[in-house]
């Protein structure tokens, strides 16, 4: 009795833990940003965190990308890319789990410079500045969102791996929005798990529960001296 209650009692926590990693698949990305880019990860409602601060000059970011690959976090289900201009032909173009970003429907917010504290157009230029999460939550229930123009002509273009990206404003920054699974990425811990794992937390609990119905023997005076003294 005591080991099948153990071995259901397992078979329910380990079905749990399957829900819980369900579909969660690591992707790439391969993104030129003119000037500068974040990636963050949220829902519709909001920015919840940080996937990617970019660090280098636009010129070789798509290199320092191309090494690194990342899992969007427990129940994240959009990407919020920020691009960031330091002055003259402002751009943003990429992949994300091998799909061009400017296939999906991608919506562009309204200018988010002033949020962005110690926004910097040399630094910008650079590549090398740091956009706050809070700023960025903080601007979130301001801005206005519509469709984004996009462009191949910009210089920017020719380092792009897909020739085409969305054009911003001159020393603009800008949020482009748009769901992970129009990408083909999964969510995180927040995914729809997957029937084996269902199952197998059904089984475990359907054990349970005709172990705990199951009716006890009960023990008269007679058999009780008999066992006692066996």
């Amino acid at each position: 009795m005591k080991r099948k209650f153990r071995l259901s009692v397992v078979a329910v926590f380990l079905g749990l833990m399957s829900v819980g990693a369900a579909n969660a698949s690591p992707f790439s990305m391969r993104m030129v940003g003119d000037n500068d880019f974040a990636i963050f990860g949220g829902t519709a409602t909001g920015v919840n965190d940080i996937l990617y601060q970019n660090n280098v000059i636009w010129n070789t970011q798509i290199s320092t990308l191309s090494t690194l690959t990342f899992t969007l976090p427990a129940a994240d289900t959009m990407f919020y890319v920020l691009g960031m201009g330091g002055g003259g032909q402002e751009n943003i173009s990429g992949l994300i789990n091998g799909v061009d970003m400017t296939s999906a429907s991608v919506t562009m917010s309204s200018d988010t410079q002033s949020f962005l504290t110690g926004y910097n157009l040399s630094t910008v230029s650079g590549g090398t500045f740091n956009a706050n999460l809070a700023d960025v939550q903080t601007a979130f229930s301001s801005l206005t969102w519509g469709a984004p123009t996009t462009n191949t002509t910009d210089t920017v273009i020719q380092y792009s791996p897909n020739q085409i990206g969305f054009h911003f404003a001159d020393s603009t920054a800008h949020l482009f929005a748009f769901s992970s699974m129009a990408v083909g990425v999964n969510p995180g811990l927040g995914a729809v798990p997957e029937p084996s794992s269902i199952a197998l937390s059904l089984i475990g609990l359907a054990s349970l529960m005709l172990l705990r119905r199951r009716p006890r023997k009960t023990i008269g005076r007679g058999e009780e001296r008999i066992a006692t003294f066996a």
